[in-house]
């Protein structure tokens, strides 16, 4: 069960990053059983009364086509837009009688595009969220936005970039502009230290790939003045072809915990299971039509936890293209490795 042996750049101080954040937040109690209920519920088969978190897509539009991405790979989403602000409230009134403790306010696309971003986040704070976050290229902010957005309460920012560097960062976040990204991300920094905020907590992350993996060690050491954690994934392949290091790679499946977890509702209000399924392959409802506590606990969803627990996930659609590094067995590259794989002893996947 789980990323077995994968190993993450920079683990140890994120382990200390995540004590440093519980400490912040007053050591609050409500937050910590929320993260164990989130860790140890698929590791205990525990489906819970209503996802732990929910994906609420606000926009699947982006500014930017990065080579990794479905926005990139298929020139965007098609016939991208926004979510309908009233629905996106609705979708939290519906999950927190029922425990939702944690929402993104993102999944394909950037939600600083949606017009409505800084009163959905205020929202979902004053219904009780405990843990509201956002994915974000760092792009299309002005010093005006970031302080609103900061003043809602949001709890934690997420911003990609992939290089160190402008050359190395603007050839995989096509379209984007370093100079405007490092602004915009001490921006964040800055503006909630005057405000003499502790949150959002500020997180960077780099995914590591052939055309990056060099500048790693840059990357951590320039941005630990401005930024509360730092994160840094290794490629998967999400359609643009085998850009791994390839010091590490997936051997077997392992029972993915998403499932357990959380539920995807897209900006049309198609409901998805997991994060990977970008092509929407395994809709398990639509939030439109149905109660998202009865979507979590209806048929589609029973069947691909039950075809997850027989470690079937080679046999269907999304799974047996996932991206996600939880569904996957690693193993370091060793010379025995390499061996293994060229006699045909070891089955390699192309994550």
């Amino acid at each position: 069960m789980g990323q077995s042996n994968y190993r993450e750049v920079n683990a140890w101080q994120r382990r200390w990053n995540a004590l440093v954040e519980f400490w912040k937040r007053g050591l609050d109690p409500r937050y910590l059983w929320y993260r164990v209920k989130f860790r140890w519920a698929p590791k205990l088969d525990i489906v819970t009364s209503f996802p732990t978190h929910l994906d609420i897509e606000l926009s699947d539009a982006c500014n930017l086509r990065c080579v990794m991405c479905i926005q990139g790979i298929e020139d965007g989403v098609k016939g991208a837009g926004d979510m309908d602000t009233g629905f996106a409230k609705a979708l939290i009134d519906q999950g927190v009688p029922h425990g939702l403790r944690s929402i993104k306010v993102n999944w394909r696309g950037e939600p600083a595009l949606h017009r409505d971003l800084v009163e959905v986040i205020r929202y979902a704070k004053s219904k009780g969220i405990l843990d509201v976050q956002m994915n974000t290229n760092g792009i299309p902010y002005t010093p005006g936005r970031i302080r609103e957005i900061i003043l809602t309460g949001l709890d934690r920012v997420i911003i990609s970039i992939d290089g160190a560097t402008k050359e190395t960062y603007e050839r995989i976040r096509v379209r984007a502009s370093y100079e405007k990204l490092r602004e915009n991300v001490i921006l964040f920094w800055k503006i909630r230290n005057e405000l003499g905020r502790v949150k959002p907590f500020i997180r960077i992350q780099m995914v590591r790939m052939k055309d990056n993996a060099h500048e790693v060690t840059q990357f951590i050491e320039m941005w630990k003045p401005y930024v509360d954690d730092i994160r840094i994934s290794d490629v998967s392949n999400r359609g643009q072809g085998d850009a791994s290091v390839g010091d590490q790679v997936p051997v077997a499946r392992a029972r993915c915990p998403q499932p357990w977890q959380r539920m995807i509702v897209a900006r049309d209000g198609r409901v998805l299971p997991c994060c990977s399924d970008w092509h929407m392959e395994w809709i398990i409802g639509d939030a439109k039509k149905q109660r998202l506590d009865e979507i979590w606990h209806g048929k589609a969803m029973g069947e691909l936890r039950q075809l997850l627990r027989e470690r079937k996930l080679d046999e269907y659609a999304p799974c047996n293209h996932c991206f996600v590094k939880e569904s996957y067995v690693w193993e370091r590259v060793t010379p025995q490795t390499l061996e293994q794989i060229r006699r045909g002893e070891k089955k390699v996947y192309q994550y």
